[in-house]
């Protein structure tokens, strides 16, 4: 996706650097849900279906979602001029009930150039005619979910949790991959995201009481071996409708009519190191498949310390935080990349293999990760 605009945070500084940018913009620490953006030449409400994109101010920094991922960037503000840098983005893969809006949002986005507030509704004003409408809400309250035993008072699903147990059919189900998931709250219950064993899922979760409602999971279509992929359907129709929740003290136990799964706030015992030490200092992509790295602006890298990894996709620079199970990287949280347009530049698949679960081998200078279909060689 092309940069929202060529101007980096320290232009932005420059070009609105009069004394009225020092003050408080009105829009500046209220949380923004959108109700209208332009389609067509008409301003119309997103649908139903998708949850709605977010926006946050807070200091120079904007936040937020796109209604599937994640976004933050700096913005500067003049007046009624609004300015925003280069958006950063996850990059989880969106349920076809999105339809387009994550796409629209993030294209309006590019060309705001000044807002305007009016009560609480908040106007950005994109190109010559388009525009995005919000409206704002109180600071968000996690939603919480009642522990349902004596002395646990009331816990809420927000943050990483881990699946350490399965029952379907009234059998314990093998769990031969870490299925992990977060639960990130918003106005109206949680997004979820994570991996169930094999693919990556995104949904919505909803509480009342001591009931969780999951919404449908949208899920990555890779193909993985036999028990993870029986993991993967098995916990898939677990976690599906409306379901009981009971907390104790780091655990959560969810039971429905197709299953019961146990959640935890720390992983499993299938955490471990790759067979031989990863250097700290960067790997450079040599090989694809056996064959000569394409030919990028900048050298694509890979860098893995203390739970993080990150580099330079050849065009961008990319982040997050993994975790070792067994010989393969596993990612903990979805990556972030800057945005910027590189032309006429060839791809490479490290950012799909990074979150395919490659296996990992280290020997002497060379590192290598390898999916099904991939095998990408790194020296230093």
């Amino acid at each position: 996706m092309r940069s929202l605009f060529a101007l980096t945070a320290a232009a932005l500084t420059v070009a609105l650097s009069a004394p009225a940018s020092a003050q408080t913009s009105p829009f500046v620490g209220t949380n923004w849900t959108l109700t209208g953006l332009t389609e067509n030449g008409k301003l119309v409400s997103p649908g139903q279906a998708a949850p709605r994109p977010t926006l946050s101010l807070s200091g120079t920094a904007a936040s937020g979602s796109t209604s599937c991922n994640t976004y933050r960037a700096n913005f500067a503000t003049r007046g009624d001029i609004l300015r925003f840098t280069v958006l950063s983005t996850t990059r989880r893969a969106c349920p076809d009930r999105i339809d387009g809006l994550e796409e629209r949002f993030v294209n309006l986005m590019r060309g705001v150039s000044r807002f305007a507030v009016q009560g609480k509704t908040l106007t950005l004003f994109s190109g010559k005619t388009d525009q995005l409408v919000f409206t704002s809400s109180q600071t968000m309250t996690p939603p919480i979910v009642s522990s349902g035993g004596k002395g646990q008072g009331m816990t809420t699903l927000e943050g990483n949790w881990f699946v350490t147990r399965l029952v379907a059919g009234g059998r314990q189900v093998a769990l031969p991959a870490q299925a992990s998931f977060t639960f990130a709250p918003d106005a109206t219950g949680f997004a979820l995201s994570g991996t169930a064993g094999c693919n990556r899922a995104v949904g919505r979760v909803t509480t009342s009481g001591t009931a969780v409602t999951f919404g449908p999971l949208a899920t990555t279509r890779m193909m993985c071996d036999a028990p993870r992929m029986a993991q993967e359907r098995a916990l898939l129709q677990a976690l599906s409708g409306t379901l009981s929740a009971k907390f104790s003290s780091s655990s959560l136990v969810l039971s429905g009519p197709t299953g019961t799964v146990t959640l935890s706030r720390t992983a499993g015992a299938a955490t471990g190191l790759p067979s031989q030490p990863v250097a700290a200092t960067p790997y450079t992509l040599r090989q694809v498949n056996g064959q000569a790295a394409p030919t990028t602006p900048k050298p694509v890298t890979l860098r893995l310390e203390g739970g993080r990894v990150g580099g330079s996709d050849g065009c961008n620079s990319y982040g997050g935080s993994y975790r070792m199970e067994g010989n393969q990287l596993v990612l903990t949280s979805p990556l972030t990349s800057t945005m910027m347009a590189c032309m006429d530049a060839e791809s490479t698949p490290l950012l799909s293999v990074l979150d395919s679960r490659p296996t990992l081998t280290v020997q002497g200078q060379t590192l290598t990760l390898n999916t099904a279909d991939v095998t990408l060689t790194f020296g230093r």
